[in-house]
């Protein structure tokens, strides 16, 4: 059973599976000074889906060398810790920080119904600011007088009351992304359309009005490029226009072309106000200032260069989504906290991670997508860098997560496992459009995992640097994987039960009138709330 709102139905979805965690404590630790364990400084890390079993396997192969001395010195659980349900990003990241389970803390799911809302239609994310009812690890920390700062640990700039010290966590966006192209994509533009990227088709002008650009050996070719505004409020960013002039930097007498040059349209053509000069495969950080509300703050957005062929017979260039990093240091007062998102969002790499729905909409190729994602270590490792050694912080708890060994195995981990759990055959094994002709791509897409992987380990590798060699480490993850390629749709199941009136329309959202069961779901996972009468207005 299958509609427009079904759970994404491909192998490029994977299912959670379990908890893991490590603990190192200092090998020159002080004793302690009662008969519970303690410690003067600490990490809690998490790496968003890693599975236990392919952390030790590549800590075996020296990929991760920060967890191979984890386990080396320190001690570990059997097959990690016992799992949160449902196994997701909502509910593990909180049940690590508050040590409590769903029903204490409240975060059920990514997307939940809380009871006892005011309108049976309304849902909640695992994100929402007071959306949790357990003491967090960190606001414990602080009413005790403990410094802490929280790089990339997912919530935690939704806490009430909110952390004093630095957080980052996560990031804004304010456009589209998509590509500009002179050539069909197979299954476009109605891949794009299915998940919300823009393709842009166009073919590419001769160059005019151009000034202090590069001299072109061919005749220089433009095109331009747009960037739809999608903020909300919408006053906060504009449509944006990029002129791009496309050149040939090799006198050799031949066609070769291979650089484009983007310019704001504001600029008017001049390459002296240049916000990229790329050659294919390459990509530029290029940063914009927001409008409305937002006046004056910077955002960012990345360009690459996807294909330039000598001849021009293909030409497209992918860009991001406009980003901004959410970020606050509340122990600064309020233009402090908001001088500092300002100084991450302008000084440092824009901060990015990966994007599945170019992916999966059929826009760009699988090592953009990779790429995209491992420049999250680009722009979070700064951060950090800047908040111990320039802001110089001395934290007694460090929370830090990785997003993208989540990220990678959602795409890949399906594609490279011959069964499923149960030892039945994977029909999505190096097939990833399951038409029966092998993609060749398995060492590709395994060892696209195995990077993955590796950044998570350089992530905790540079807290304990920055930390220092005395300070103890629990590292886990919220979940982990293991391959699916089935789902139900479990809003069409509520219809065809007599439950909804017509099929709802989106993920925790009521269907047509009268609605008495709605279905919210994410991963593997379909939770189905009752609208009680006396309990749940409409």
């Amino acid at each position: 059973m299958r509609s427009s709102i079904a759970i994404r139905v491909t192998v490029l979805i994977t299912l959670s599976s379990l908890l893991f965690g490590l603990v190192a404590v200092p090998v020159a630790a002080a004793p302690p000074r009662s008969g519970k364990p303690s410690t003067d400084k600490a990490i809690l890390f998490a790496s968003d889906g890693m599975r236990p079993d392919l952390m030790e396997g590549f800590a075996a192969e020296g990929v991760m060398p920060t967890y191979a001395d984890l386990m080396a010195t320190g001690v570990r659980g059997e097959n990690g810790l016992v799992q949160a349900f449902p196994p997701n990003t909502g509910v593990g990241w909180n049940t690590l920080a508050t040590g409590t389970w769903p029903g204490e803390h409240g975060s059920m799911n990514n997307t939940y119904f809380r009871t006892g809302e005011g309108n049976f239609n309304n849902r909640t994310s695992f994100a929402t600011t007071g959306a949790l009812q357990a003491d967090h690890i960190a606001q414990a920390a602080e009413r005790a007088g403990k410094k802490v700062v929280a790089v990339e640990w997912v919530g935690a700039r939704n806490l009430v009351p909110a952390l004093q010290g630095p957080v980052v966590d996560f990031r804004s966006f304010f456009s589209n992304r998509g590509v500009l192209l002179n050539y069909d994509l197979p299954g476009q533009p109605a891949g794009a359309n299915a998940f919300g990227v823009s393709y842009q088709r166009v073919d590419l002008d001769d160059a005019v009005g151009w000034t202090n650009v590069p001299a072109s050996f061919s005749p220089a070719r433009q095109e331009q490029l747009k960037i739809t505004n999608t903020a909300f409020p919408a006053v906060d960013n504009v449509d944006r226009f990029y002129d791009l002039y496309i050149y040939d930097s090799s006198d050799d007498g031949v066609v070769n072309y291979d650089r484009v040059v983007a310019v704001a349209s504001t600029s008017g053509k001049n390459g002296a106000a240049a916000a990229a000069n790329l050659a294919e495969g390459t990509w530029a950080d290029v940063k914009v200032s927001l409008t409305g509300n937002r006046a004056g703050q910077t955002a960012g957005f990345y360009l690459k260069a996807i294909d330039i062929a000598p001849d021009l017979s293909t030409f497209r260039i992918y860009f991001t989504s406009i980003a901004r990093a959410n970020a606050t240091y509340n122990a600064l007062g309020a233009a402090g906290s908001a001088a500092f998102e300002e100084t991450l969002a302008r000084d440092f790499p824009t901060s990015t991670a990966g994007d599945f729905a170019p992916l999966e909409g059929g826009i760009v190729d699988e090592d953009t997508y990779i790429e995209q994602g491992s420049m999250w270590a680009d722009a979070h490792h700064a951060y950090l860098g800047y908040i111990f050694n320039t802001l110089k912080v001395k934290p007694d708890l460090l929370l830090a997560g990785n997003p993208v060994t989540d990220e990678v195995q959602h795409q890949f981990l399906s594609l490279t496992v011959p069964v499923d759990m149960d030892g039945d055959p994977n029909p999505y094994y190096d097939d990833a459009t399951n038409d029966n002709v092998p993609d060749g791509r398995v060492d590709t897409r395994w060892n696209y995992i195995r990077e993955a992987y590796a950044e998570a380990d350089s992530t905790l590798g540079l807290a304990r640097t920055l930390m220092g060699a005395d300070t103890t480490v629990m590292a886990s993850s919220d979940h982990g994987f293991a391959p699916q390629w089935y789902a139900v749709n479990a809003g069409t199941v509520l219809k065809d039960a007599g439950f909804q009136a017509t099929e709802q329309t989106s993920n925790c959202r009521v269907g047509g009138a009268p609605t008495r069961v709605k279905a919210c779901w994410a991963g593997g996972t379909a939770q189905i709330h009752i609208s009680l009468a006396g309990r749940d207005p409409g």
